[in-house]
């Protein structure tokens, strides 16, 4: 019985360890206080996948870390298989490390998993990135010799095209300027077609330097037939921030009235008219200023974090993040994003509705329940209690 008492004692934490990635809590993902951050970027060439990836330690030295690699064929699979094939190191500071994997093509999906571990706290953080065979990009853009990590490129700045084999690419650019996600409650919802009509295309050859003019969403394929292809969001160079009175005005439909956002959209330029909305609404002059900090920090964080065809904040998940913050609890599985919130006791999820536009693209499952939370949250903002 001791002997068997002392087995449990020594294999319980190993057992204990070993997590599917359904039982894992990946609100670090979206926080910007994170000890630790890791970003992938997925490219599928004709035989291979190509993963870059970014580790960012912002407290301590990456030296305090231990990074482990494995692979997991499902959501569901409690432990991985390390991998040990060899990754080139593209480059690495004392608080940062950027890398690649070459895999070979493969018929079904499979999770790349990262566990970074720090070495004194003992707390483990998992990042993983699904590699699907039908993953619709198949190029990139570079920016000083390396590629664009982001979904978003600024304007007049130029970026050299890159994609496998010769054969000449051609660029569709959309300017409509998307509507923002509807609340969770409504029953309307404004879909993106998941083939769109552009307004103006050209051709490029590969190698290219390309510099996008005007805002909208700019897609890159071989063949504009195909699912195929990679799209980025042609923003200012201030995006993800606001600074201007037009842009600072949109996101606020959120938590005016219809006869204040009119107000705010009559206003222009006008800057004192556009104080005098905001003071109106919060009915002290700090309270506004603690407003307008807090709820463009959030703006600037949806933009981040969800950027896609259209700015982070019109969409589902930039929304919900905007006006509900950073959740306690993210779960994750196949195809869906389950976000909880424990003081309100409320759980959003989210269904994956990728396409050539966007494959990481999410849509909320929208419910007329949500309606109280959200006028509550919303009344909580105009107060400034955030």
């Amino acid at each position: 019985m001791k002997r068997f008492l002392l087995y449990l004692f020594f294999i319980a934490p190993v057992s204990a360890f070993a997590q599917p990635i359904t039982g894992l809590n990946f609100r670090e993902w979206y926080n910007p206080d994170a000890e630790i951050a890791v970003t992938f970027n997925l490219v599928r060439l004709s035989d291979r996948v190509v993963v870059d990836y970014t580790i960012d330690a912002r407290q301590q030295p990456l030296s305090k870390y231990s990074i482990v690699w494995e692979r997991r064929d499902t959501y569901t699979q409690r432990e991985g298989t390390a991998l040990t094939e060899t990754h080139t190191s593209i480059a690495e500071t004392e608080k940062q490390k950027q890398g690649s994997w070459i895999f070979p093509s493969s018929a079904a999906s499979w999770l790349l998993v990262a566990r970074v571990t720090n070495t004194e706290s003992k707390t483990t953080w998992t990042y993983f990135r699904q590699i699907d065979p039908k993953y619709p990009q198949i190029g990139w853009l570079e920016k000083d010799g390396r590629k664009v990590n982001s979904k978003f490129i600024t304007l007049k700045n130029p970026y050299p095209v890159k994609m496998a084999g010769e054969a000449p690419v051609f660029v569709s650019v959309y300017f409509n300027d998307f509507n923002a996600a509807t609340p969770p409650f409504a029953e309307q919802v404004d879909r993106a077609d998941r083939f769109m009509f552009y307004d103006s295309t050209f051709r490029l050859a590969s190698d290219d330097t390309f510099v996008p003019q005007k805002p909208g969403v700019y897609l890159f394929q071989r063949d504009t037939n195909a699912a195929e292809g990679f799209a980025f969001l042609g923003v200012s160079d201030i995006y993800p921030k606001f600074s201007s009175i037009t842009d600072l005005a949109q996101p606020l439909l959120y938590v005016t009235t219809s006869e204040e956002y009119n107000e705010i959209a009559l206003a222009g330029n006008d800057k004192a008219k556009f104080d005098k909305v905001i003071l109106d609404i919060t009915n002290d002059r700090e309270r506004a200023k603690t407003f307008m900090r807090s709820y463009f920090r959030r703006v600037e964080l949806a933009n981040i974090y969800f950027t896609s065809y259209k700015q982070g904040w019109k969409t589902d998940r930039g929304m919900t993040y905007l006006i509900f913050g950073l959740p306690d609890e993210i779960s994750m599985n196949d195809g869906t994003e389950t976000w909880f919130y424990k003081s309100s006791r409320t759980r959003f999820t989210f269904v994956k509705r990728g396409s050539v536009y966007d494959p990481d693209h999410y849509v909320l499952l929208r419910d007329k329940r949500f309606a109280e939370t959200w006028f509550s949250t919303i009344d909580l903002w105009r107060k400034s209690r955030f």
